[in-house]
């Protein structure tokens, strides 16, 4: 079902008693939020400039847009209230189980069709705090959202894609992947391969990995000292 987007303020003679979402903020509370502002960002960068990516926080819904990406979408900007829709999706969330995701559709008055995605933020309590809500523009044209979609130019990084199944394969082909680079380097001695294999693996965070040292030492061939001396040799600008 198609509803209308509404960015009317929650009126304030509502008693917080009748919401069963409201709560007094925490320190705590506001943390959580905070740590998801680079996560609107994000996923308005993968998805474009015809994807907006709206945090509320729950403390003052009359003000409850703390963050929002490509806002020009819908004209809402920071200290915008909450929508009516997404009030009424806590109102549903706070009274019936479930998941704490909703799906809709969305037309601006101007007639744009939104696909709209909204999840509750939860705090260590289990309490809302806050919901973070993605409105794609359906109404673009294809080529217009593949082409902000894209990555272009300089942003374009390439990175041969590994998805590894255990911890174990990650070490290892990375360890793997890191051979084959230093081996390419013509310039290397033998003798030096497995110390530059280690410092590179340093630098791309393998060893922030617990368990990690024992499974280069043995893919390596090498004690775990050899691995932990040259590790201390990095650390210290040795290397």
């Amino acid at each position: 079902m198609t509803q209308d987007v509404e960015t009317s303020a929650v009126n304030s003679s509502v008693r917080d008693d009748v919401a069963l979402w409201r709560h007094t903020f925490s320190d705590d509370d506001r943390k959580v939020i905070r740590s998801m502002e680079t996560i609107v960002d994000g996923i308005a960068s993968v998805f474009g400039s015809f994807c907006e990516v709206v945090l509320h926080s729950l403390e003052n819904p009359g003000r409850s847009v703390v963050k929002i990406a490509n806002g020009v979408t819908t004209g809402r900007d920071i200290d915008s209230p909450i929508t009516a829709e997404a009030l009424k999706q806590l109102h549903e969330i706070a009274h019936q189980e479930g998941s704490d995701i909703r799906h809709t559709c969305k037309r601006t008055p101007e007639g744009q069709l939104f696909k709209s995605t909204s999840m509750v933020i939860r705090n260590a309590q289990q309490q809302p705090v806050g919901m973070l809500c993605i409105n794609i523009n359906m109404s673009v044209s294809a080529s217009d959202f593949i082409q902000a979609f894209a990555l272009e130019g300089n942003n374009t990084v390439p990175v041969t894609g590994h998805f590894p199944a255990s911890v174990d394969d990650l070490v290892e082909s990375t360890v793997d992947r890191t051979i084959a680079e230093i081996n390419s380097n013509q310039q290397l001695s033998n003798k030096v391969k497995n110390k530059h294999i280690i410092m590179s693996l340093f630098e791309k965070g393998i060893f922030d990995i617990k368990e990690s040292v024992p499974l280069v030492a043995r893919k390596l061939g090498v004690s775990r000292h050899t691995v932990y001396l040259y590790i201390r040799q990095r650390k210290l600008g040795e290397g």
